[in-house]
């Protein structure tokens, strides 16, 4: 299955970046279109689900780097390198004969120019730099070009701004936009690719349990902590119960509150322990050493890194009943759905490793029937919040899975 990755850049990027990508395998491009760079913010939040967010630029990434924490995928931008300032200097004076002292160069780190004039032994007079930041009205970089044009101290202007380059077209100013090297996007796509191949994979590592219970008068208490962790589970002792998950699974009931419920209801004394690792040997052996710390009525986990995390619960993930959010609203109205299932279903997408799912994926999710599932995603489908983009066939005979994938915003 193809990495599905947004892009959020200007209309100027895509035909560059849909040429460079078709020399990777395995990707998808969806592309999320700026006219200027300070919207990128605003688009994050139309994002549908995907893989990975790439940000076509580091001045969009600036805008938008307040919001990027709360994105619970990877994301990566493509960064401005000496390459690429040094590649487009090359191609003015060669191609348009004009020297380096007749040009107006803006840029994001005016040192990147100076490590080129550096590295190339340049010592004649130098171009004009305009440094870029969020700080600095694009239009103020524009009108500074412009006088410099007008003033006739330069023959060109080279833009890192695709908005600045298409004024400069419209007043027929000789400008030329920033090239950026091709080796740098497709190690940014490369990259991108990989971090979101990384996170599936660390959500998959195997996850270990070791339930220790002094004195076991019920055995639903086992059933309930394995199915409120995703997990199956075989006795081993007459007090201790092995449990077999995953990294991705145990994470998620870590953080919901059915898993916290359900230990604060048990009042037999229990010890609770996991381990992680790439194979089951690994994990089984760090969840022996978890549980070496564990006290009566506490869960801990030990990575394959040897990294202690816990005691748990100690932290609440809570999903709200009631809702402000005009679109959540917005989506309510048209669908007859409540807030809170649209809550809960965004939610699910952003737990899942795929923008892809079943309605029995969602099902087991919401913990309802299947039949109520496919209700609720036919609402969806009848106002184009959903859409289907498949079938699956079942391991054993029966109908084929249709397979779905949101489409609405659900990083806002």
């Amino acid at each position: 299955m193809p990495t599905k990755i947004a892009v959020i850049c200007s209309k100027a990027f895509v035909k560059r970046i849909i040429s460079i990508a078709q020399n990777i395998e395995n990707i998808q491009l969806e592309f999320y279109l700026y006219n200027q760079p300070q919207e990128s913010p605003m688009l994050l939040k139309q994002i549908k689900p995907c893989d990975a967010i790439l940000i076509g630029g580091t001045l969009p990434y600036l805008y938008a780097k307040s919001e990027l924490p709360n994105i619970p995928i990877p994301w990566n931008y493509v960064k401005q390198s000496e390459a690429s300032i040094s590649t487009t200097l090359l191609s003015v004076i060669a191609n348009q004969g004009i020297p380096l002292h007749r040009m107006s160069i803006d840029v994001m780190n005016p040192l990147l120019v100076e490590n080129v004039l550096k590295e190339t032994e340049y010592h004649g007079p130098k171009p004009y730099v305009q440094p870029i930041s969020i700080t600095e009205p694009v239009q103020n970089i524009l009108n500074t070009h412009i006088e410099l044009w007008e003033a006739q101290k330069i023959d060109i202007i080279v833009t890192s701004v695709h908005s600045i380059f298409d004024e400069l077209q419209q007043l027929h100013i000789p400008s030329i936009r920033m090239l950026d090297a091709t080796n740098s996007i497709i190690q940014c796509l490369e990259e991108t690719q990989a971090k979101s191949l990384l996170r599936k994979s660390e959500s998959v590592k195997a996850a270990i349990g070791l339930l220790e219970i002094l004195t076991i008068t019920d055995i639903a208490m086992v059933t309930q902590i394995a199915t409120a962790t995703h997990a199956t589970y075989k006795q081993i002792s007459a007090n201790t119960f092995e449990l077999y998950t995953t990294a991705g699974h145990l994470q998620k009931a870590l953080e919901k509150d059915p898993l916290q419920h359900l230990l604060q209801q048990i009042d037999q004394p229990f010890k609770l322990a996991f381990g992680y690792g790439h194979s089951i040997f690994e994990a089984t052996q760090n969840a022996k050493n978890a549980l070496t710390f564990a006290k009566p009525f506490e869960i801990y986990v030990l990575d394959e890194y040897k990294n202690l995390l816990g005691p748990f619960p100690n932290t609440e993930v809570k999903l709200t009943l009631k809702t402000s959010d005009p679109y959540i609203l917005q989506m309510a109205k048209k669908t007859s759905l409540s807030p809170l299932n649209i809550s809960k279903i965004i939610q699910f997408s952003h737990e899942r490793q795929s923008a892809q799912f079943t309605a029995y994926n969602l099902a087991e999710y919401l913990q309802v029937t299947r039949r109520t599932t496919e209700r609720i995603i036919k609402k969806l489908v009848d106002q184009n919040y959903v859409k289907i983009v498949g079938e699956e066939m079942p391991q054993q005979q029966g109908r084929p899975r249709t397979i779905y994938e949101l489409n609405f915003a659900t990083y806002g």
